[in-house]
């Protein structure tokens, strides 16, 4: 893929870098894995924001069901290999549903067990890449028991309808729509049930630190472009700040080559989740720079403040740990 010109937005459209792009990144090690994924995500993101963000909310979740670690004996593990030979095998797209919720929020879903799988009813009411993937990845309670079942749902059938775009604008390309689910069936071999409010916390942590560490690369990559195209002074603040985000971006890929140790998955949602944070402020300080010169990429990198996990939110858990 070539760089845009200063003077031109990107004609690329999600169908096409769908075709066309290293969607299904595989490696050795979780990080060489990332390494892969970071490269699309920088290259599309570079000359359209949207449109990485959209790429992104497909290779973060492939990735973190590529790499969580799972006992390779168990049955969960089993159904993780198959789902992800069929994903690879078919080029299949996935998107990500049921973002991170207060305690004590219902989901927006209901999820009933059934002679050969699980029923699903409900709505997302954001889903990025809606009207695009193939699958959509999602965990809710399972009604009658106090486990909650991760479930990876077809998209493609008369039982889930699309709603209309939730956003305006160029963010119009991340696709992101509402999902409604009535009466959607999930055999059973696409299902993991998790036993217990640690395991799922784990896996929302570990899956979250692969939405922060790729949603950065997409920001950085553009800020970068941004810095380049229309010549911004680069402040000593500015500077410093990549040089401090290269250090922990290194220290989260050891941590994501190590995940399985103890303690492993919370250090690397605190670190990532730092990391986000620091994007954030120089994307708004670039959107800030940006904004009479090109109103529409200073709207685009306002996103990422509420974005998950929001600078609200982040901000909080540091002044009060256990959020």
């Amino acid at each position: 893929m070539h760089a845009a010109k200063s003077s031109s937005r990107s004609t690329d459209s999600l169908a096409t870098l769908i075709a066309q792009g290293n969607l299904h990144p595989d490696g050795k090690t979780a990080a060489a894995i990332f390494e892969a994924a970071a490269t699309t995500s920088r290259v599309i993101a570079a000359r359209s924001l949207p449109l990485g963000l959209a790429i992104v909310m497909h290779l973060y979740p492939l990735c973190a069901m590529r790499c969580v670690p799972i006992a390779w004996w168990t049955t969960a593990n089993l159904r993780r290999v198959k789902l992800l030979r069929a994903i690879d095998s078919q080029s299949l797209i996935l998107a990500n549903a049921g973002s991170e919720r207060a305690a004590g929020v219902p989901s927006p879903v209901s999820v009933s067990r059934i002679s050969e799988g699980v029923l699903v009813n409900g709505a997302f009411e954001y889903m990025s890449l809606a009207n695009t993937a193939d699958i959509v990845l999602f965990s809710a309670p399972l009604a009658g028991s106090e486990s909650t079942v991760f479930c990876a749902a077809d998209l493609r059938c008369a039982s889930v309808r699309i709603g209309a775009n939730r956003f305006n604008g160029s963010m119009r390309q991340s696709d992101t729509c509402s999902v409604h689910f009535d009466d959607h069936r999930v055999p059973a071999e696409r299902c993991i049930e998790i036993p217990n409010a640690s395991a799922l916390q784990c896996m929302a942590q570990y899956q979250r630190s692969w939405f922060h560490l790729l949603l950065g690369e997409a920001y950085l990559a553009r800020i970068e472009a941004l810095h380049r195209e229309l010549r911004l002074p680069r402040a000593p603040e500015f500077v410093a700040s990549l040089n401090e985000l290269a250090f922990l971006k290194k220290y989260s890929l050891c941590l994501l080559n190590e995940s399985s140790s103890p303690g492993a998955v919370e250090s690397l949602a605190r670190v990532t989740a730092a990391m986000k944070l620091r994007i954030s402020w120089l994307a708004q300080a670039t959107a800030a720079a940006v904004r009479t010169i090109d109103s529409e990429s200073a709207s685009e990198l306002a996103y990422i403040s509420r974005q998950p996990t929001s600078d609200e939110r982040i901000l909080r858990s540091i002044t009060q740990p256990s959020i």
